[in-house]
């Protein structure tokens, strides 16, 4: 055989045309009369979407190359997806076959959204069915831990109305409020990091709300969630007394800010999260540890309602109960779930 072999990703500049075309139309969003589904995705499930095709078409142009001249829609058979699958399962775990195949799905439903996928999908289930589940190690960490801990930091670091604030107190007050909003509000990093105050932070009437517009969301849909009274002390504090002595440009609407006086960078946030719980506690915690601890926290004391943190969290499996995500139903789950943090506290003191 002439030429270099066939990789086991293939590039895409040598996909074959029609399947660009297909990737180009899904992604486009400059056309703002086209309904492009690809244009509504995260960067990452972008990524991931096409990783997993450039996989398929990889693997095929080893076993099957004659297979590439046919249409993406003929191509795409569960024969071929077993193959496909049986070649993966030579490398890789179970539960990594059975993301490859379920990443080939969301990027066939994607990119051609009119035909009718529910084979692939049923094959996706029966892998996710067979691959061993994966358990947990180390310590439970909840929502209650969580927000303790970043009370802890406030208050330590003891902030008083009109009197200068060292640099290492405010950052501290402020690793503080990450801690207690993220437990009590637990957003995506991708979204916990650049909340801006009047655009995503918003004061209605004697409330205060996070509002994240569905072009922000990993779903697409956009979500609004209660900040708990409880927290409406220590947010006032930051806004009226820490944020004003760090901040060195007027017009940064950042609610996070760096010891420069500018916005906090997206990856700092997960630095702040580890620091301290591994200082505090003991163990290091990344940002996506302090979603799985809102689940972990219905998970345990209400098992019965675990549906909830479903709705909390926003993830998209939740079409398959609830079809739309609404002002009500964000706000009514941040509530229960602080309503739910506030009594397993008072029950642990109570029996202190």
């Amino acid at each position: 055989m002439h030429g270099p072999q066939p990789r086991l990703h293939l590039r895409y500049a040598q996909w074959p045309a029609a399947d660009r075309v297909l990737w180009e139309r899904a992604m486009d969003s400059d056309d703002p009369f086209a309904d492009a589904a690809g244009a509504r995705l995260s960067k990452a499930s972008r990524h991931n979407y096409l990783f997993a095709w450039r996989r398929l078409l990889g693997f095929l142009a080893i076993d099957e190359p004659t297979a590439l001249e046919l249409a993406p829609a003929e191509r795409l058979t569960i024969e071929r997806v077993r193959a496909f699958a049986k070649h993966l399962a030579e490398t890789n775990a179970p539960v990594s076959v059975a993301a490859m195949v379920a990443a080939v799905y969301y990027a066939a439903r994607v990119i051609m959204p009119a035909r009718d996928w529910s084979w692939l999908k049923a094959v996706k289930v029966r892998l996710y069915r067979v691959a061993p589940c994966s358990v947990a190690k180390g310590p439970v960490i909840t929502s209650i831990q969580l927000r303790e801990l970043g009370e802890q930091l406030m208050n330590e670091s003891n902030p008083t109305p009109n009197v200068p604030i060292s640099k290492k107190d405010a950052a501290q007050y402020r690793d503080g409020l990450i801690f207690v909003l993220a437990a009590s509000v637990p957003l995506r990093r991708k979204n916990l990091a650049p909340l801006e105050i009047g655009r995503h932070l918003v004061r209605e009437g004697d409330n205060w709300f996070i509002i994240i517009p569905r072009e922000e969301m990993k779903t697409g849909k956009a979500a609004e969630y209660w900040v708990p009274g409880f927290l409406e002390p220590y947010l006032a504090t930051y806004l009226d007394i820490i944020r004003p002595q760090m901040l060195r440009d007027p017009t940064c609407a950042a609610l996070w800010l760096n010891s420069r006086g500018g916005a906090l960078a997206y990856a700092k946030i997960g630095d702040i999260i580890s620091h301290h719980s591994m200082s505090r506690l003991g163990l290091r915690i990344t940002a996506h540890d302090v979603r799985d601890a809102a689940a972990t926290t219905w998970a345990i004391f209400k098992p019965e309602q675990i549906g909830v943190a479903r709705d909390l969290l926003g993830h998209s499996d939740v079409r398959t109960t609830t079809k739309y995500y609404t002002r009500a139903r964000g706000i009514e789950v941040s509530r229960a779930h602080n309503q739910l943090i506030a009594a397993m506290r008072r029950k642990r003191r109570h029996r202190g």
